[in-house]
């Protein structure tokens, strides 16, 4: 146990899976035929001059949806949309799609909202009293929706609501934490599935047909970084949760500085806390954790970033800022390449139904897509900080610095791009399919 080490821990947003922005790129898998399952129709939210538009990928002229935005956590459900007005805000919205002119609605009523999500028609949010209700689009109030849980942890509110049911944080007894699901509609029993807190609902993974959990088995404790973290893997159909590391926990300052790679989990053993809520990554080692519980070393330094490309192939980005891909063969690293870029910053996958179709590294130089033969070649134009990808959705979208901020789309393989708006954009907001 490093009691020693004073830590913060790593909250990683539930944009993490939607934008680029501060953290990362798109990645391909070394194959992109894969993209044909992605379909190029969707909507782009974006703000230009204090105002919120969407416009559609098939070339429809750009819709203001209302004057003088302000609003973070945005996500549709139904013909809304629903966000909160900043980060420290406990007041659910609720904004019209279809009428311009409606006023902002107070969705979350008597309820102070500390976590909500969308799915499908309905909207799900957790309010400081731990009841977690799912409501439809429609609903003028969050509590003419349904109950589904009324002890979650306040203190981890974060949950996900994954193939008809909400996974969460609860109190078992009314004391202890526990990582829980519930049917997402509340019927049925509580699922107890393993004593501890997902510290975010990042660290809930699917992989093919397996749910993987990173549980902190001590979540009270903020001060220290303890030997607290075990990974469980359980059947996505239902089922029994298996600890796969119970006797040997990761430290909690190694997993918050990692993140999900297939059906491995990247870690850094030895990282310090850096300047702000970062992490020194620069006197650790990156190591993976696999399904069966083995841990492999992967590198000499820290791994900051790191996408699965298949076949037990990693591509990753080192403290030094290098980029390299490995491949491991009984249960270590049997061969490694580096890639000719300096001073890459992130690298991540697009994909499809959970398959990867391309992968991407964004280095200070431009963004690149990783070829099946792991050359590169460049999207001519992305300014990578402000570029965004949505799963399911094909191509990357950016705000082009060469046509004065200008809304662009540009396929994966870097060869085609479209204009899609006339307005100077100040910020992508959100991509979504509805």
């Amino acid at each position: 146990m490093n009691s020693c080490v004073k830590f913060t821990r790593k909250m990683l947003l539930p944009l993490l899976a939607v934008l680029l922005a501060f953290t990362g790129a798109a990645a391909a898998a070394p194959k992109a035929q894969a993209a044909e399952a992605s379909s190029t129709d969707a909507y782009v939210y974006y703000v230009s001059d204090g105002d919120l538009y969407r416009v559609r990928t098939d070339g429809s002229p750009a819709q203001l949806i209302r004057e003088n935005f302000f609003g973070v956590e945005l996500k549709p459900a139904g013909d809304y949309l629903f966000h909160l007005f900043d980060e420290k805000s406990l007041t659910l919205l609720k904004l019209s799609m279809v009428d311009s002119k409606a006023k902002a609605a107070d969705f979350g009523g008597d309820h102070d909202i500390l976590y909500f999500t969308t799915e499908g028609n309905f909207v799900y949010c957790m309010d400081d009293k731990g009841r977690i209700y799912r409501a439809p689009a429609e609903a003028k109030k969050v509590d003419e929706g349904t109950l589904i849980a009324d002890m979650a942890d306040t203190k981890h509110p974060q949950f996900t609501v994954l193939d008809g049911k909400v996974y969460y944080n609860a109190l078992k007894n009314g004391r202890t934490i526990w990582v829980a699901a519930k049917s997402a509609d509340g019927s049925g029993t509580v699922q107890w599935i393993a004593e501890g807190a997902l510290s975010s609902s990042y660290y809930l993974h699917k992989e093919n047909n397996t749910l993987y959990f990173m549980v902190d088995t001590k979540p009270m404790e903020t001060q220290y970084s303890l030997n607290s973290m075990v990974l469980y893997s359980m059947p996505a159909a239902g089922g029994t949760a298996k600890a796969l590391n119970a006797k040997a926990p990761l430290d909690a300052n190694a997993v918050f500085s990692g993140m999900w790679a297939g059906d491995h989990y990247l870690y850094n053993k030895g990282v310090l806390p850096g300047s702000g809520d970062g992490y020194d990554y620069s006197k650790s080692k990156g190591f993976l954790i696999d399904k069966s519980g083995k841990n492999i070393q992967l590198n000499q330094t820290g791994v900051y970033e790191i996408a699965a490309l298949g076949g037990n192939k990693f591509v990753y980005v080192d403290a030094k800022g290098k980029a390299y891909v490995s491949t491991l063969a009984n249960g270590k690293v049997a061969s490694t390449k580096a890639i000719p870029l300096t001073d890459v910053g992130y690298v991540r996958n697009l994909t499809s139904g959970g398959k990867v179709r391309s992968t991407a590294l964004f280095a200070e130089s431009g963004a690149y897509v990783l070829n099946a033969d792991l050359t590169l070649t460049k999207m001519v134009g992305v300014e990578w900080d402000l570029c965004v990808y949505k799963e399911d959705v094909a191509g990357v979208f950016y705000v082009n610095a060469g046509d004065n901020g200008r809304l662009y789309w540009m396929s994966e393989d870097g060869k085609t791009t479209k204009k899609l708006a006339d307005e100077k954009v100040s910020r992508i907001v959100l991509i979504s399919k509805n």
